[in-house]
């Protein structure tokens, strides 16, 4: 099977989700529209994503067939495959890396009701009246928190997701389903990950955790989410470095540490290469002002 490509499948283009896409700012909000790609086509995103249906419908591939109607929340967490096929749905859409919410406990706690999905809970949701009206309200004042550029957005965009988290996660532990447990080894060994990422971490420690041979567990997250154990763990790692560049003074090679690396010559070596600067070049256009 060929890998799962990583092109997102939803939303209108724009300075901001451009931005978002290449790590420089944590969170992105606005309206969108599903768009199929070539008869539901698969893609898988690092980032978490949120998106409130307000008019019509898609039929979506999200562990297993899916039909989101106006009204409906979809939940899609960093690293699930999913697609959409027919589809005419608009809405609100929140999308952020697991670094939006700063210091609020590890990668995975960060997730909030996203990490229920992980765990088997239905990523589909059926909001009341005042809920969803509470919901659109939150992400339109959050679109335009990070389209506005202005002193302070960045918390106010935080709070904002949060507010947004913690409605999703009211609903999530009223309404949660089950679903089948054949569905759960990617997902497993991406929240370990996300859990561990920032001490020594290896596919081999990955696999002896889950129960698994090595082999076994690669191949199964390469063909679901389209990235190598590897890649993941130093997706979750360059996630935890841009939150400490951009919200602490900590010097480079206190950061490199704190995220795993033993050498700090390798840290930047490996960060320049997912973000096409050094940590220190990042951090000066990161904090010149602006979410």
């Amino acid at each position: 099977m060929p890998p799962v490509p990583r092109q997102p499948s939803w939303g209108p283009d724009s300075s901001s989700r451009l931005d978002f896409e290449k790590g420089r700012v944590p969170i992105w909000a606005g309206r969108l529209q599903v768009h199929p790609r070539g008869g539901c086509a698969t893609a898988v995103h690092a980032y978490a994503v949120v998106m409130l249906v307000t008019r019509g419908e898609s039929k979506m591939r999200h562990a297993g067939d899916l039909v989101v109607r106006a009204g409906d929340v979809h939940l899609i967490p960093p690293g699930d495959a999913h697609g959409a096929g027919a589809s005419n749905a608009e809405g609100w859409g929140v999308a952020f890396h697991p670094d939006a919410l700063g210091e609020d406990g590890g990668a995975a706690n960060r997730l909030g009701p996203l990490l229920r999905v992980r765990k088997g809970c239905h990523p589909v949701l059926r909001p009341s009246l005042p809920q969803r009206r509470r919901l659109a309200r939150w992400m339109r004042l959050l679109s335009k928190e990070v389209e506005r550029n202005e002193p302070g957005g960045e918390e106010a965009a935080r709070s904002l997701l949060r507010l947004v988290l913690i409605e999703l996660e009211r609903m999530t532990v009223q309404t949660g389903a089950s679903e089948p447990p054949s569905l759960g080894l990617s997902r497993k060994a991406l929240t370990y990950i996300e859990t561990h990422c920032l001490e020594p971490l290896s596919l081999a420690q990955v696999a002896k955790a889950l129960g698994r041979s090595s082999s076994h567990v690669a191949g199964v997250v390469r063909q679901e989410t389209g990235r190598t154990v590897g890649e993941w763990i130093l997706e979750c790692r360059m996630a935890e470095a841009r939150r400490r560049l951009r919200g602490t003074d900590e010097r480079v090679d206190i950061i490199a540490e704190r995220v795993g690396y033993a050498d700090v010559t390798h840290f930047i070596r490996q960060f320049r290469r997912v973000h096409g600067v050094t940590p220190a070049a990042w951090r000066r256009k990161a904090t010149a002002g602006g979410p």
